[in-house]
């Protein structure tokens, strides 16, 4: 090695590769050899493996082939699915609205069936607070009058007996100046 490498110090490397390119050749019967058993091994790959190998490779594209068309056909399910569900969703979502919109109609029927019943109620409780004054009004003029005609009987008899005893006294002045005149 050490020749080597100051033999290529001194002449380079090119000269080198010329001096050793008669050991680099090619052998005819070498690549004759190589051929011939290049062939059988192919041969005897072919006899043995290569229908084995080929059923296998169409098995594994028979499989392939299948799996991509029964995935087309669950994309194509699923795909149908989904809009199935997306109508299904759109029609419980209408529904949902619909209910909603008779709850609150309802609701605001309700409401305002409430609010008429209540003024209803109150025209009547009024009507009848009307009535019960009135009855109320008629029995305190039906008193009024009666303390009325009851002061206007009072009165009267007082101002008979005042008046009859007036209407006494004058009799009985009268009567005692009839009679006094006569004791003179």
């Amino acid at each position: 090695m050490k020749n080597l490498n100051a033999y290529k110090l001194e002449r380079g490397i090119y000269p080198l590769i010329f001096e050793y390119a008669g050991l680099v050749g090619i052998d005819l019967k070498l690549l004759l050899a190589t051929i011939v058993n290049f062939i059988i091994f192919f041969l005897l790959l072919e006899h043995f493996f290569y229908g084995k190998v080929k059923d296998i490779l169409a098995k594994r594209q028979d499989d392939v082939t299948a799996e991509i068309v029964g995935a087309t056909e669950k994309n194509t399910a699923a795909a149908k699915l989904k809009q199935e569900y997306e109508g299904l969703l759109s029609d419980i979502r209408a529904k949902e609205r619909e209910i909603i919109r008779n709850a609150t109609v309802e609701g605001q029927s309700e409401r305002q069936e409430i609010i008429d019943k209540a003024h209803s109620d109150a025209k009547l409780i009024i009507e009848k607070a009307m009535a019960e004054i009135e009855v109320e009004k008629r029995k305190a003029m039906n008193e009024v009058k009666s303390n009325i005609v009851d002061l206007s009987l009072y009165a009267a008899e007082k101002i008979i007996v005042e008046t009859l005893a007036q209407k006494k006294h004058e009799a009985m002045v009268l009567d005692f100046i009839d009679k006094g005149g006569d004791a003179q």
